[in-house]
């Protein structure tokens, strides 16, 4: 690939949620498996711990793993949350065609965690987060390289316990988002974009080049 196609992919990679009151018809569409594999790339420093390869289908060494519902199961999900939930979640579940619940493996903790706190702080779980995102990116990326509209959501309601055990995910993994793959066409949906895209500023905003004498 050339460095010029490889900024334009970068660049074109943007949020786009696509929402509609209510939902697109749904034939089985999903990400294809050649999209999905190349978030396999994404650099990873250490292996999972084995806490989450004992007694699991998903066997992988790398610290995320990834639970992908086609279009179908995205209209069922809204049914059953439609209750609970009245979100942009609740838009992107009636429009996608393929949601993906990306979780990130943390070591077990060395001492009991306060309330509400999630995992350890420590550089093994930092280096596990960032390389779950690293794998994101690479699925961002692919999806928009095959004209896939994207969004990556913290998650909302799909982040609770009860959509966990719906889905089948174990309750030792934490969502890093819920990644929502949408069709070209919208029909009768509309699309919503980031208000922060544009303002990132320079690069001397956020690059110092050290020099040492």
């Amino acid at each position: 690939m050339s460095s010029e196609l490889f900024a334009r992919i970068v660049h074109a990679r943007c949020t786009e949620k696509v929402l509609a009151e209510e939902p697109l018809p749904a034939s089985g569409k999903s990400l294809a498996n050649e999209i999905l594999e190349l978030a396999a790339w994404a650099p990873f420093h250490r292996p999972a711990n084995d806490v989450h390869l004992q007694d699991s289908e998903l066997k992988a060494l790398m610290p995320w793993r990834f639970y992908v519902l086609d279009d179908s199961a995205c209209r069922q999900l809204r049914e059953e949350l439609m209750e609970k939930d009245s979100s942009n979640v609740m838009r992107m579940l009636a429009t996608a065609d393929c949601m993906v619940q990306v979780t990130w493996l943390p070591n077990p903790p060395q001492t009991e965690l306060p309330e509400k706190i999630l995992f350890e702080a420590s550089l093994e779980n930092m280096e596990h987060l960032a390389a779950a995102s690293a794998a994101v990116q690479n699925l961002l990326l692919a999806a928009t390289a095959n004209g896939i509209r994207n969004y990556w959501s913290s998650g909302g309601v799909l982040r609770s316990p009860e959509v966990f055990d719906r889905l089948g995910i174990p309750t030792q993994e934490i969502l890093l988002g819920s990644l929502f793959f949408s069709p070209q066409d919208v029909q009768s949906g509309t699309i919503a974009t980031s208000k922060l895209r544009d303002k990132r500023g320079p690069l001397t905003g956020w690059v110092k080049r050290v020099h040492l004498s």
